[in-house]
């Protein structure tokens, strides 16, 4: 069990304990608290990795990319940069997935919604390089990604440390 799964199922817990209460009727707010709650465990979870045609995804390094985009949401929700926003753009036609995006001469991994590729949440990394070689997003560079698409850099920032600039 996940740091994430043991921290949902206190509070779930805890959400229970409270609206057992004493038997005195609820006013709403346990059913506001609920909401809250369901809508922070939801940004909180990663969506789904899909390759651009939808079809599953079947391969060690796509599996490898999976297992970091979870260590990052993970870290990413440690941190509280998911809390008032979750990763998926509202407008995205697929709420549920983030569909990997060969970009062969890509700096860093870059997460956005792409009104190109069907108005989707993608994931641009270079995958395969322009040399033939393979390789997937540490954890690290799909945390960075992950700000980089909920919170952005400041003008500042990027104009100093190019934080959350793309080529």
């Amino acid at each position: 069990m996940t740091r994430a799964d043991r921290n949902r199922t206190l509070l779930v817990l805890a959400f229970a304990l409270v609206s057992c209460g004493q038997g005195t009727q609820t006013d709403g707010n346990v059913a506001v608290a609920n909401d809250k709650f369901e809508q922070a465990s939801n940004r909180c979870t990663p969506p789904a990795l899909a390759l651009a045609d939808g079809s599953p995804l079947q391969s060690s390094l796509l599996d490898q990319s999976k297992a970091n985009l979870g260590s990052a949401f993970e870290r990413a929700c440690a941190k509280g940069i998911l809390k008032d926003k979750g990763l998926v753009d509202p407008n995205a036609a697929d709420q549920d997935h983030l569909f990997v995006i060969n970009a062969p001469e890509a700096n860093i991994a870059s997460i956005y919604l792409s009104e190109v590729d069907g108005n989707r949440m993608v994931l641009e990394y270079p995958f395969l390089t322009v040399d033939g070689k393979s390789q997937v997003p540490s954890a690290d560079e799909l945390e960075e990604a992950i700000y980089c698409a909920v919170v952005g850099a400041t003008p500042e920032e990027q104009e100093r440390t190019g934080r959350c600039l793309v080529d």
